[in-house]
């Protein structure tokens, strides 16, 4: 067996369980065949190929042998389940069916064995498992008799019949003058119909209202089975509960959750799918949506909340919306909330929600909405409070006229953040002359968005994408937010950005856009740090009557723009452009256009010769034509770090003084080019090493 690829399990703890239905059988229709609801839990721990336990939503494939090895498939189901940090997982079998596992399976009384296998590439299944029933399952298997005998042996008689009934010792014959009690029959185990008496008068002794009996050798008990008004449940299983038991679905399951929290499953058909508002407040609770489309007005995220549904496809046949002829696949979320947003947080102060998920659905606008946001993470007037340490994974939006996804922090202080929450496969289409798709203002702290989709509705249609502060405040910005895999296109800039500090984007995808990212600095706080590398930018990205740009620094408060390994198509109106070209460093970029290349200012920074300049961490300078001799540099590159000069149209010259050493030479005209290096023999200077002229 190779082990070395394959994905352990490890079994911590199996109950089989059964649980009652809350409809009768009648003596006028044929027997109950289908029995009860069967569920198996199961606890267990998922592993990866190297030993290493695998967190987050894994999808397990659950199948029942008749053989140890080999054999038949009697019976399967696949279900995504949330891990712990060291991969623990807790499911019941059989929750993705009304009847759970058919009861039909054991009937035989021979063995069954469960085989387990994480959904993935090159997984195997794990050797199987036999399934070992406790003594109270084995009894409750039983629970369609009272003492081994069919319910007909206990039907109503007419005066002066014969009722078969059971005892300890055997059956007796007795004549009936009266229909007997249920409670009697639980008070004394036999049918004794001598004595007339009210029905339910009397409820068995040890046992309570509402609970189910069992037998044991000193007479009935309690059971763990409780059935009250329809409404069954289990005392070891209190934090499960199923939405389609309570009359409004999901809202009253979590009212009726445990205080510690509870889990709920809303997989059914029969479930009521108007979510309506939810607030779990103190709870711990994990919600499972089935595929349909539920209606919603609002969720409030608070601590350890998780929603986790069954996948956020789009219509069929690769469309990429739902329709009558395209329906949704997996799980949709529609939001009846007019222009409210759908998802908040408390606006309460020391209230952080830590720990949430959210995974596999769609999320959709209201019909109508004018600026209705999907999620809005407010901490602008709180202290202490946020989205923290929190997973938004494989999440669809649309139709949202206000912000997909707004992040809104303090302006001024970072008092109160949303922080370090992974952002994952969420895929956003802004509406058509709506707000952004993505927008993070003010205060916020170490957000990742990896594989990620924000995208307009055409060429020329707002900005994707807003990072910078807000008015009033020049202390409260967003810090550490990085882009892996962004795809942003359809609009008139991908990405806007006015204030803030550390920002990356690493590997996007940028096409049919006037603008790729554009730096301004309306509120005054300045960009200090943006990587933009390793991305691409189709033919149809920076072309707009020669307006358009790759990068566009509109700015002179900027420092540490770095535009470095990019490949850029097509012939665009300019790649770099701007007021402070100084500010960026332009370094091993690809440009594969059609004409013969774009302006000089795409290229390298553009400057203008001045006593002093300073070129910040730039290799490669244009500097235009000047008589004004240059002699000082400033930069912050490094000893034995070299600097080349180009001329823009005319000669440049360089004079000696300042830190600029020409080995004696009082100055050098150039017309070419000229490259310098950085030497700390003596001080630190710029000597020149070659010189080119077009001779």
């Amino acid at each position: 067996m190779k082990t070395s690829r394959r994905l352990g399990l490890a079994f911590a703890f199996m109950l089989f369980g059964v649980t009652l239905s809350d409809a009768q059988c009648v003596e006028s229709v044929s027997p109950c065949a289908s029995g009860v609801p069967h569920f198996v839990r199961l606890s267990g721990i998922a592993k990866n190929a190297f030993a290493a336990a695998r967190t987050g939503v894994v999808t397990l494939r659950f199948v029942i042998y008749d053989q140890a090895q080999g054999g038949t498939a009697l019976w399967q189901e696949v279900q995504n389940t949330q891990t712990d940090m060291e991969g623990r997982y807790d499911v019941l079998l059989g929750a993705t069916a009304s009847d759970g596992v058919p009861a039909s399976l054991f009937a035989s009384g021979e063995p069954r064995w469960l085989g387990i296998q994480v959904v993935r590439p090159g997984s195997e299944e794990e050797a199987r498992v036999l399934l070992v029933s406790v003594p109270y399952a084995l009894k409750a298997g039983d629970a369609q008799t009272l003492g081994g005998l069919p319910a007909s042996a206990f039907v109503k008689a007419t005066q002066e019949t014969t009722t078969v009934i059971g005892t300890t010792s055997g059956t007796v014959a007795k004549p009936n003058t009266l229909a007997p009690a249920l409670g009697d029959v639980i008070q004394q185990g036999v049918l004794d119909a001598a004595t007339p008496r009210t029905p339910g008068a009397n409820v068995a002794a040890g046992g309570s209202f509402n609970q189910v009996p069992r037998f044991t050798s000193t007479g009935l008990i309690n059971s763990q089975i409780k059935d009250s008004d329809g409404m069954v449940s289990l005392q070891n299983l209190s934090n499960i509960l199923f939405a389609d038991r309570f009359p409004n679905g999901v809202p009253d399951a979590v009212s009726a959750c445990p205080a510690n929290g509870c889990i709920i499953y809303a997989l059914s058909p029969q479930t009521n799918l108007n979510l309506g508002t939810i607030d779990p407040g103190t709870k711990a609770i994990t919600l499972y949506l089935g595929p349909y489309t539920y209606t919603v007005n609002q969720i409030v995220l608070r601590k350890a909340f998780k929603i986790i549904g069954m996948g956020a496809s789009g219509g069929v046949n690769g469309s990429p919306t739902c329709s009558t002829a395209s329906p949704c696949n997996g799980t949709s979320l529609q939001s009846v909330n007019g222009n409210n947003p759908v998802f908040i947080i408390p606006q309460t102060n020391n209230t952080p929600a830590t720990n949430v998920l959210l995974t596999g659905f769609r999320v959709l606008g209201s019909a109508g909405n004018t600026s209705e946001d999907g999620f809005l993470l407010d901490t602008s007037n709180a202290l202490n409070t946020g989205l923290w340490y929190s997973t938004v994974d494989d999440i669809y939006m649309e139709g949202f006229k206000g912000i997909a996804i707004h992040v809104k922090g303090r302006n001024n202080d970072f008092a109160s953040a949303t922080q370090w929450v992974l952002f994952n496969n969420v895929v956003v289409f802004r509406a058509a002359g709506g707000g952004n798709a993505l927008r993070l203002e003010g205060a916020t702290f170490e957000l990742r968005f990896r594989n990620c989709e924000f995208d307009g509705q055409g060429l020329g249609d707002g900005t994707n994408i807003y990072m910078g502060g807000l008015s009033g405040g020049v202390n409260g910005y967003p810090i550490s937010i990085i882009f892996e895999g962004l795809i942003s296109q359809l609009a008139d800039t991908a990405v806007a950005i006015d204030g803030g500090f550390n920002l990356a984007f690493y590997g996007s995808h940028h096409e049919v856009l006037f603008g790729g990212y554009r730096v301004t600095n309306n509120t005054n706080i300045g960009t200090h740090g943006l990587t933009i590398s390793d991305s691409y930018f189709a033919g149809n990205v920076g072309t707009n009557a020669g307006a358009g740009f790759e990068l566009k620094v509109d700015t002179t408060v900027a420092s540490g723009v770095i535009f470095s390994h990019n490949q850029m198509f097509g012939n665009p109106d300019a790649v770099i452009v701007g007021t402070n070209l100084a500010s960026i460093v332009y370094q091993d970029n690809l440009y594969a256009g059609t004409a013969s290349g774009p302006p000089t200012s795409g290229l390298t920074p553009q400057m203008s010769p001045a006593a002093s300049i300073n070129t910040f961490g730039i290799h490669t300078i244009g500097l235009n034509s000047s008589a004004t001799p240059i002699t000082t540099v400033q930069s912050s590159l490094g000893p034995g770090e070299t600097m080349t000069f180009f001329t823009l149209g005319g000669s440049v010259v360089f004079g000696s003084g300042g830190n600029i050493d020409l080995m004696g030479a009082p100055s050098i005209t150039v017309n070419g080019s000229i490259t310098f290096v950085r030497s700390d023999l003596g001080s630190l200077q710029w000597k020149p090493i070659s010189q080119w002229s077009p001779h």
